[in-house]
């Protein structure tokens, strides 16, 4: 008899937990309860231009000029297409990004665009990883410049390619620079359980020539 009474309970506890995930606010308190946590996806995608502006365009949907940030995403691989905002447009190419977003997490393109396609600038992103401890989360770097030189907070850690290089979670400010090029630095955040995928683009330094006065 305790069974049959059980089973209307359970129903009736279903039918309001699915109530209450539905009409509580996404980026609320549903994010903040244990269990209903696990229902509540915070996946956002920021898109961010330096020194300029760009149009927006996502899986081929238009977003608008940057800075943009996009809530409440689904999982996956998108597409970002940037083109940089000018008098002289036919100056930059239209540039195609790739980037992951995974759930509950922040994904982010800072870049700046050049002429003849040069970037400047970094695309971050997260993976979850299984074999990382209490506190702990991973970082990857990569560069266009092979052998860029990576530094946290002001101390080398190692060239480039680094991969699932374990860390404390917490903020770093991560530097990455290559002779003859300029540096990218960019605040990074290392969360547990995950890897931190950054792609960085280095802008080569402009050569100088003197010129020498014969008069």
């Amino acid at each position: 008899m305790k069974k049959l009474k059980t089973v209307p309970i359970i129903i009736l506890a279903t039918l309001a937990l699915s109530v209450l995930i539905y009409f509580l606010p996404t980026n609320g308190i549903a994010s903040k309860i244990p269990f209903l946590n696990q229902f509540y996806t915070n996946t956002t995608l920021e898109v961010v231009t330096i020194k300029g502006k760009a149009r927006v365009s996502i899986n081929g949907k238009e977003y608008g000029e940057t800075p943009v940030t996009i809530n409440e995403l689904s999982p996956g691989d998108y597409t970002v297409e940037l083109e940089r905002i000018s008098d002289s447009e036919s100056f930059y190419k239209k540039q195609t990004l790739n980037v992951k977003l995974t759930k509950n997490t922040t994904s982010r393109v800072e870049i700046e665009i050049g002429p003849a396609g040069i970037l400047h600038g970094a695309i971050l992103y997260y993976s979850p990883q299984n074999n990382l401890g209490k506190n702990e989360g991973s970082l990857s770097v990569l560069s266009e410049v092979e052998g860029s030189k990576i530094y946290l907070d002001g101390e080398y850690l190692k060239k480039t390619p680094v991969i699932s290089e374990k860390l404390t979670t917490k903020e770093y400010e991560l530097e990455v620079s290559a002779e003859g090029y300029e540096t990218v630095k960019i605040p990074i955040l290392i969360e547990q359980g995950n890897l931190l995928n950054v792609k960085t683009y280095l802008f080569p330094i402009p050569i100088t020539f003197e010129t020498v006065d014969n008069g």
